[in-house]
């Protein structure tokens, strides 16, 4: 057999192990999910709590925005200090000040509220900041792989949730280019309608505006904004979105010489994945089993590996966070 190598990493390994096999010899934990759009393949994984540690605190969040002081207008780092030095700790002790005491009751509201839409809106408040406004069951983790064009086809929808003190894994995988469409309408139809925040890796640079785009296409809408938006100038309104890459460049600034999920993953987790596919090779991959699904069944097993650990490693990710 011919040698594929891409980069520093040989495939070839994963084609001749596999090849002559299917997709219901490489996985049994498959459903071929129908609808109005046609049918894709979904896979799922129900993650036992001792295989997936997660213990969230969610609402750890809520204390650290009350000893935030700057959210309050007029305060900055400088009268932060000077406060606390004067026995004011937190928003609560605030309230008896004579000059701040409006705008802290003002937050105190949004916060006794959960109003993550205006808390968002204090540039000292971040989107981690507001997550004790959610329970663990509202939040969807999200990966998406594509051929690696913009504005080419979504191959692999990977979302995350929570239900029953689970973690449940489910890939949503197109066997060809023509089953996109019915990922889509799943999404909008059954996916989104249960959830109140997105939680990524970058998504919302990537992912999200890519799935937007994709809405746009096949269905010229966007269900994850409001009527009064514009479809091409906003990804998401409806849901809040806690951006994993963005709270690693802020919590641990400066200790990293890169922020990719995988050296977070080695660096923050001490994990080091099986999988070795890099999501620059997915789309190459994609692309050569279509030409081939028996040959090179293999690298369709690689990017759904690949999917789930993406997916896997964000609730740990998450976790590490809160607790650092």
């Amino acid at each position: 057999m011919d040698s594929y190598r891409f980069q520093s990493l040989d495939i070839t390994q994963y084609i001749e192990l596999y090849s002559g096999k299917n997709l219901e010899d490489l996985f049994q934990n498959q459903n071929v999910v129908t609808n109005d759009m046609g049918e894709f393949l979904e896979l799922t994984w129900e993650i036992e709590k001792d295989d997936c540690p997660c213990d969230i605190n969610l609402h750890i969040t809520k204390k650290n925005l009350l000893n935030n002081l700057k959210t309050v207008y007029y305060i900055g780092e400088n009268v932060e200090n000077f406060l606390m030095n004067r026995g004011i700790r937190n928003l609560v002790d605030l309230k008896s000040h004579l000059r701040y005491r409006k705008h802290a009751n003002d937050i105190l509201n949004l916060i006794k509220n959960k109003d993550y839409f205006n808390l968002c809106k204090n540039k000292y408040i971040n989107d981690l900041d507001v997550a004790f406004c959610f329970e663990l069951e509202d939040l969807l983790f999200i990966d998406i792989e594509t051929l690696g064009l913009y504005d080419s086809s979504m191959i692999v929808v990977g979302l995350g949730y929570f239900r029953d003190n689970k973690f449940n894994v489910n890939i949503l995988f197109a066997r060809d280019l023509e089953e996109e469409i019915s990922i889509c309408e799943y999404l909008k139809n059954e996916i989104l309608p249960k959830i109140k925040c997105f939680v990524s890796y970058n998504g919302k640079s990537f992912d999200i505006p890519y799935i937007a785009n994709r809405f746009l296409y096949f269905f010229d809408e966007n269900p994850m904004i409001s009527e009064n938006d514009i479809p091409y100038k906003h990804g998401n309104t409806k849901y809040h979105h806690i951006d994993l890459y963005h709270c690693c460049r802020r919590k641990y600034k400066g200790m990293f010489y890169e922020y990719t999920l995988t050296n977070m993953e080695e660096q923050l987790l001490q994990m080091k994945r099986e999988n070795e596919l890099p999501s620059a090779l997915v789309g190459t991959c994609y692309r050569m089993y279509l030409k081939d699904p028996q040959k090179y069944i293999g690298l369709i097993k690689e990017i759904i590996d690949h999917n789930y650990y993406d997916i896997y490693s964000l609730p740990l990710i998450l976790q590490r966070i809160l607790e650092d």
